[in-house]
C-alpha cells in the first residue's frame, strides 16, 4: 500500500476558489455569529458550496476554524533586512497586505476569548495561528543578537512578549484595523533599545536622577 493523496470523493474535483470562499466565509461568520453561532450549514450557503463540498476537506468545525484561523500565519520565512528595526517593518508591511481586507485581525481576538470553553481548541488555536508569528519574532529577535543589535543575555521570550503584544493591543483598540499597526516598529524598537530609565534619557540625565535620590 503506497501513501499520497487521500482519494478524491465522488463530484466535481476539488476547486481552490470553493476552498477559498469557505475559509472566507467562516471568517466572515464568526465576525458575525462567533463561534456559538458558526454552523456548517451556514458556511456552505455563504460559500456557495454544498455541506459534501466541506465535508471532503474538513472532518469538524474545529478543524476549519482551525484552518481559517491558520491563515494570520506569515508565509516564507522572516524577512530578513539587515536590521532588527527593518526586520520588524517589513513584517508589519507583509502581514498588512495580506490582511488588510480581512476580518480575521479582528475576529481571532473573539474566537481565542469563546475558545476557552473548549481548551483543546483554544491549544490548538494558540499553536497554530498565534505560535507561527511569535515563532517568526524569536527568529527576528535572535538575529538580532547575532548582528550585535541586541545583548547576548537578553530574556528572548520577553522580548518577543512585547514585540507581540503592542500590535495585538493596537488592532484590539482599533476593531482590527490593520492600519493601528503602521509605525508600530519605528516608535517601540527605539524605546526598546535606549530604555525607559533617567538614566538612558540623554547627556546629563543620570546626574539629574542621582541630585534627585539625594
Amino acid at each position: 500500500m503506497t501513501t499520497g493523496s487521500p482519494p478524491r470523493g465522488r463530484g466535481r474535483p476539488r476547486s481552490e476558489e470553493a476552498h477559498r470562499a469557505i475559509l472566507a466565509a467562516v471568517v466572515e461568520l464568526l465576525s458575525e455569529h462567533g463561534l456559538g453561532g458558526l454552523t456548517i450549514e451556514a458556511v456552505a450557503s455563504r460559500a456557495g458550496v454544498g455541506k459534501t463540498t466541506i465535508y471532503r476537506r474538513w472532518d469538524t468545525k474545529n478543524e476549519l476554524v482551525l484552518e481559517a484561523m491558520e491563515q494570520l500565519r506569515p508565509p516564507g520565512p522572516p524577512p530578513d533586512t539587515g536590521s532588527l528595526l527593518g526586520d520588524l517593518d517589513a513584517l508589519v508591511a507583509i502581514q498588512r497586505q495580506r490582511l488588510e481586507a480581512s476580518q480575521l485581525p479582528r475576529v481571532i481576538p473573539r474566537v481565542l476569548g469563546e475558545s476557552l470553553e473548549d481548551p483543546d481548541l483554544h491549544a490548538q488555536i494558540v499553536e497554530r495561528a498565534v505560535g507561527p508569528i511569535r515563532g517568526v519574532l524569536e527568529e527576528i529577535v535572535r538575529r538580532g543578537i547575532d548582528r550585535g543589535e541586541l545583548r547576548r543575555d537578553l530574556d528572548v521570550d520577553t522580548m518577543v512578549d512585547v514585540l507581540h503584544a503592542i500590535p495585538v493591543y493596537k488592532l484590539l483598540m482599533a476593531g482590527g484595523a490593520m492600519e493601528a499597526v503602521s509605525g508600530v516598529p519605528e516608535r517601540v524598537v527605539p524605546l526598546l533599545l535606549q530604555g525607559v530609565s533617567s538614566s538612558s534619557a540623554g547627556p546629563g540625565s543620570a546626574r539629574g536622577a542621582r541630585r534627585q535620590a539625594d
